[in-house]
């Protein structure tokens, strides 16, 4: 696949290893990934990246996902937001308020990549995004 038509994503978890992985699975799939280890560092990537889909941890130093995402919101309506999480905190209210998927940690790689194919389709821009 070209380079420049493959959707590009970014993760942003402070947990290497947590980040690493969903990079390389989202690499598997045929994204482009940059990888971001807090919520300043993810905004950094997405200011000077045009990004499809943003995965995000929930709780992280320095600022939380929700931040993350309300900042996401003002720069890009449009963009597809996962939030992965292991708390038991109740993200129903803002997760309709700023229109972003809550999955719950340990992930099911199944809906995982259900999910991701169905962001990017439905907040594409102009490329057709589905994952093999």
């Amino acid at each position: 696949m070209n380079e420049t038509r493959m959707p590009r994503v970014l993760v942003v978890d402070d947990e290497e290893r947590v980040r690493g992985v969903l990079c390389d699975l989202l690499m598997a799939w045929g994204c482009r990934v940059d990888g971001a280890a807090s919520r300043a560092e993810g905004i950094e990537f997405f200011r000077h990246g045009d990004y499809g889909l943003v995965l995000t941890d929930f709780l992280m130093p320095g600022g939380n996902g929700l931040e993350l995402i309300e900042g996401l919101r003002l720069a890009d309506p449009t963009i597809g937001v996962i939030m992965l999480t292991a708390s038991d905190t109740d993200l129903e209210a803002p997760s309709r308020r700023l229109e972003f998927t809550v999955l719950r940690k340990p992930l099911q790689l199944d809906a995982l990549k259900t999910v991701v194919s169905q962001a990017l389709r439905r907040h594409s821009r102009g490329t057709p995004a589905a994952l093999p």
